[in-house]
């Protein structure tokens, strides 16, 4: 009876998600940016940095961002539709070159998916749909602005909705135990994708492959994507140079360059400095990726680790749940998460 409760609850969980995807998606990410923010935050803080200047600080470090963002968005939109043409004659030299060694029928196909492929229409209508997403931009900006404000207080209401002072003690150290993950998790990924991104702009911009500053951005939005992000990070960019450039030598020193630093810094770096923050499965970080892209589209993508660590530490504290945080773990040592 209780395996069958169990299953209703996590299928009406799953169908929550899809229905209320409109609403809870603009509400997780601002809640996630408000952890990086209030991480900025603590970090200033751990310098001396009196508490009110310190939330200041990593206020205008997260405008500062968002707005560089922006600016390389919108200052290579006309430069990308300057250079497509060159793009399309170059990809049509290619695609015949290929017909010489795949067959004409391959060449066909190419040519076909070519013609489909104009960017000079398709910027235009990306752009045209900027209204909406500017006003899920001030929708969660006005989240984050809450929740900045009521930071702190959020622990205590929680605990004062059960009377039982140990179940409000257990309530309290669960939330703080997921934020306090999420929030060094969240803090050394954005440190790592900003790493990873200005070393692979210094090599494409070394090489001399266009839109480098472009390639960095995605570079940096991919990283946060687990195992697939990093393999895009490096395919794109190669791609591009490898119809940019006559030859394939720059192809080649991209693609080793590029993916010599996702290497050392995913397998090396980030591994050494965050230690088993999160103890998440691999195998469980793939299948996540996979569900919550399925729900959520791209976004859930992104955030399918902190969801996912989220769920698994907020597991460990039940006990009839605690086996979900068992398969979840990578060590099976959920203790971790619940000293």
């Amino acid at each position: 009876m209780r395996t069958l409760t169990n299953l209703l609850i996590v299928a009406l969980i799953i169908a929550g998600l899809v229905v209320g995807r409109n609403f809870l998606v603009p509400l997780t990410i601002a809640f996630l940016m408000t952890t990086l923010i209030a991480a900025t935050g603590d970090r200033l803080q751990r310098f001396g940095v009196p508490s009110t200047l310190a939330l200041l600080g990593s206020l205008i470090v997260f405008t500062m961002g968002l707005g560089a963002v922006v600016y390389v968005l919108t200052g290579q939109v006309d430069a990308i539709s300057e250079a497509w043409p060159r793009y399309v004659e170059r990809f049509e030299s290619l695609a015949d070159r290929a017909s010489e060694y795949l067959g004409s029928d391959i060449s066909e196909k190419l040519g076909e998916v070519l013609a489909n492929l104009n960017l000079v229409r398709t910027v235009p209508s990306l752009l045209g749909s900027a209204g909406s997403l500017l006003g899920n931009f001030i929708l969660i900006a006005l989240y984050v602005g809450f929740m900045l404000a009521e930071r702190g207080q959020v622990t205590s209401k929680l605990g004062h909705l059960f009377a039982n002072e140990k179940h409000a003690v257990e309530v309290q150290r669960t939330v703080d135990d997921i934020v306090s993950g999420l929030r060094d998790y969240i803090w050394i990924k954005t440190l790592m994708s900003v790493f990873t991104a200005a070393v692979s702009y210094a090599v494409l911009k070394w090489l001399g492959v266009d839109f480098s500053e472009t390639w960095a951005l995605l570079i940096f939005l991919l990283n946060y994507i687990p195992s697939i992000g990093s393999v895009l990070g490096v395919v794109f960019p190669a791609l591009i140079a490898l119809i940019q450039f006559d030859t394939v030598s720059q192809f080649l020193v991209i693609a080793v360059l590029l993916s010599g630093a996702q290497f050392l810094i995913g397998n090396v770096l980030e591994p050494a400095i965050m230690g088993r923050t999160l103890n998440l499965s691999p195998f469980v970080v793939m299948v996540s990726l996979a569900f919550w892209g399925m729900i959520w589209g791209l976004v859930g993508a992104f955030l399918s680790v902190p969801l996912t660590a989220a769920i698994a530490i907020a597991c460990s504290k039940v006990q009839s749940w605690r086996w979900v945080a068992v398969l979840l773990s990578e060590n099976g040592r959920i203790d971790e998460w619940r000293d």
